[in-house]
């Protein structure tokens, strides 16, 4: 059952028969919680298949490291920070570069501002164009939530590295927009 702010309540007595081995709790967390796996897996990923791969090999990360989770915070946020990882990690496999771009190409944009008719599935199919790194920093600031110093950490760039991309990729998403108009 959802609660308030959309999160699940994951009993804690199902997460331990989880973690011991019991599939028929697993399979009942993975009911719970896969929806919404698979949606950031879609996000991340540059068409289906490719999520489908992410999100099974989340699965199977969160499966073995059920003993790891210590019942401090939520269990969906812990879960996320495996996907997300699992995500990440992809990427960099693939090589992305996450490198500076040249500041004087920066336009500052709204993107969402002028464009009143945009839903959310036509701006996810638009932000799954994107090239990796524009949509990977798209996810994690804009969905994620995470901040522009937690973003360099993670992919290993400058504070103001995540911002160039961050408003190269507003840019290219305003143009994709436009040029779909929607």
């Amino acid at each position: 059952m959802d609660t308030p702010g959309n999160i699940l309540h994951f009993p804690p007595v199902l997460i331990k028969q989880a973690a011991l081995g019991d599939d028929a709790a697993f399979k009942e967390l993975y009911g719970m919680i896969s929806g919404k796996m698979y949606s950031l897996c879609l996000r991340y990923a540059a068409n289906a298949e490719d999520a489908n791969d992410l999100f099974q090999e989340g699965f199977i990360k969160l499966y073995r490291n059920l003993g790891n989770y210590r019942f401090e915070g939520s269990f969906e946020g812990w879960a996320r920070t495996i996907f997300v990882t699992t995500c990440l990690d992809a990427l960099k496999k693939k090589k992305v570069q996450f490198s500076e771009v040249n500041e004087e190409l920066i336009i500052e944009s709204g993107v969402l501002g002028a464009n009143d008719k945009l839903d959310l599935n036509d701006l996810m199919k638009i932000v799954q164009q994107l090239p990796d790194s524009y949509r990977t920093i798209v996810n994690l600031y804009i969905i994620e939530d995470y901040s522009h110093k937690e973003i360099a950490d993670i992919l290993g760039i400058t504070e103001s590295g995540s911002k160039s991309k961050l408003h190269k990729a507003r840019n290219l998403l305003k143009q994709k927009i436009t040029a779909n108009n929607i």
